[in-house]
């Protein structure tokens, strides 16, 4: 029985020992949410109008197409847009860029009047595009978020005298000069993506 119980207890002391031999190492975790502001054209980046009636030249064309965008942000923020002249090779030849006209429509969680605000939401109220940056979308409450938050489309519209575009048509802009000369004609918008 002795050798029974001092068999036991070595079991019992070797068992201990293993129990308490541990030891305990930590890892540091830190965090760091930096600053996302991200602009995309998911599509309709090429747009053309094509005027080829005396109708689209009296009137204008109220739908050229149109150019979906996402922003993901993780602060507020508002989108500008500008654009130089039309230019026709290199020739001196212009159109001016304030023929070229825009309107947006929100299509993502954040909608106009919540979220996010526009002045230029509907074909009556477009913008005439202008060589200066300007406020297309702006923030009205918490517009940060995703992509799925921030989706817009960008109606084009050209030469319709809608709003602040220009208030001439574009045969009265050839008549008197303006437009010198029918032929191919070029530029490029800036969307510009600003945190606020």
């Amino acid at each position: 029985m002795k050798c029974l119980t001092k068999i036991l207890i070595l079991t019992l002391t070797l068992l201990s020992a293993k129990v308490f031999a541990q030891d305990t190492e930590v890892v540091n975790f830190t965090v760091v949410f930096e600053s996302v502001l991200n602009l995309n054209v998911t599509g309709g980046a090429d747009q053309t109008a094509t005027f080829n009636t005396p109708a689209l030249y009296n009137l204008g064309i109220d739908a050229v197409g149109s150019t979906t965008i996402t922003m993901e942000s993780t602060s507020n923020w508002k989108l500008e847009i500008s654009a130089p002249n039309f230019v026709e090779g290199a020739t001196a030849a212009i159109i001016p860029i304030n023929n070229l006209g825009v309107w947006c429509e929100a299509t993502g969680v954040h909608t106009f009047g919540n979220e996010v605000t526009s002045a230029y939401t509907t074909l009556a109220s477009s913008m005439g595009i202008t060589i200066a940056p300007q406020l297309l979308i702006d923030a009205l409450g918490d517009n940060d978020g995703s992509a799925a938050d921030n989706a817009f489309t960008l109606n084009w519209t050209m030469g319709t005298m809608q709003n602040t575009m220009n208030p001439l048509s574009v045969f009265a802009q050839l008549a008197n000069g303006t437009i010198a000369n029918i032929g191919t004609f070029t530029t490029t918008a800036s969307l510009t993506l600003t945190a606020q």
